[in-house]
């Protein structure tokens, strides 16, 4: 990073390379990854990194990389000299093959399960946040082409040294794969009849997982009652009885202890606002026609908030689907950074 010149390295090497998460979804994980590490497939490692000063005048987008498939992403990081101070005007795209609608498009440090720009440390076995360090080890598997692009629909133009970098295997297999890696961030400000929308999805793919934060009116009240609820098939059925089953414990209330680990985690609870992920990677939520996720907003009690009382949940999803496709609207900026209606200051 001397001098903050721009730097690109294109690296290529035979791979010695784990069985990715990708390719484990229908098993196990992180013990199987370290088994596999000796095969060696026809695979040919690649590597874009750069260093420089970025800069995306509002409205305006930069293209961080463009990568030749097939392919598979296995690793993408990022971080800017802000130090994990994320401008929330910054968004994430990211389109695949020769589609003109962006299969990711969510706040660039939402991707990472910043929410709101928002650092907190963690560690999980698909994304960390360490020290301003934002990874992602997602697998994400393409035919043609890669684009991901830093777009900013701020108020004000972004200007910062930027560090980031992306690994990539080329392979002939990818050429037939058909799997995309589809992310996208909802809000409910503040949840309306008692359900947050988390994701949405036509076609046949599975989900597997998300980031939840939640900004309660009653800061002093568990608000995690709620089930999650999954629309699948035509099929309905609740996943978890409660908020903390879901996201990887149970028996608690609004003095949760904050903790992260490979699959779940509960990583801020602090003055009302609660911050969540889950991965399903062994049990991935397998669709062959359509799936909808929800969430319900219930406190303690067990009963759904009305509207005077809903609290303001914010989510990020992904899941993996045949083909690109189009992803929920992002609100404008001035909509997905508005003062909270559950805000107690």
């Amino acid at each position: 990073m001397n001098a903050f010149r721009h730097r690109l390295v294109i690296v290529s090497v035979v791979t010695l390379t784990a069985t990715s998460l990708f390719d484990l979804l229908p098993g196990t994980a992180i013990a199987q990854m370290a088994s596999d590490l000796y095969r060696i497939t026809d695979g040919v490692t690649r590597n874009q990194m750069h260093f420089d000063q970025v800069a995306v005048p509002k409205g305006q987008e930069q293209v961080l990389a463009e990568l030749k498939g097939p392919g598979k992403v296995t690793y993408f990081y990022i971080t800017d000299d802000t130090q994990g101070k994320w401008y929330p005007g910054l968004v994430l795209k990211v389109f695949w093959d020769d589609e003109a609608d962006a299969s990711i498009q969510v706040p660039l440090s939402d991707f990472f399960g910043a929410i709101a720009g928002t650092e907190v440390d963690y560690q999980s076995a698909l994304m960390q946040i360490n020290h301003a360090c934002f990874m992602s080890y997602l697998p994400m598997p393409f035919s043609k082409r890669a684009r991901f692009v830093l777009a900013n629909d701020g108020e004000r133009d972004y200007s910062q040294k930027i560090a980031y970098g992306i690994d990539f295997e080329q392979s002939p297999s990818y050429a037939k794969e058909k799997s995309r890696l589809h992310c996208e961030w909802r809000r409910s400000n503040s949840v309306v009849n008692g359900l947050h929308t988390i994701m949405e999805a036509q076609g046949r793919g599975q989900y597997v997982g998300s980031f939840l934060q939640v900004v309660s009116k009653s800061p002093g009240i568990w608000f995690g009652e709620g089930d999650t609820l999954f629309y699948l098939d035509g099929h309905s059925a609740g996943h978890t009885p409660g908020t903390e089953d879901e996201y990887g414990s149970c028996w608690e209330d609004s003095r949760w202890r904050t903790f992260s680990s490979a699959y779940c985690g509960h990583v801020l609870n602090e003055n009302g606002i609660n911050r969540m992920y889950r991965w399903y990677v062994a049990n991935p939520v397998r669709f062959q026609q359509a799936l909808k996720v929800e969430i319900q907003n219930q406190h303690d009690n067990g009963i759904p908030t009305g509207i005077n009382d809903a609290d303001d949940y914010t989510s990020v999803a992904f899941w993996y689907q045949e083909g690109p496709h189009k992803v929920a609207p992002l609100p404008i900026f001035k909509q997905r950074t508005a003062r909270s209606f559950a805000d107690n200051n």
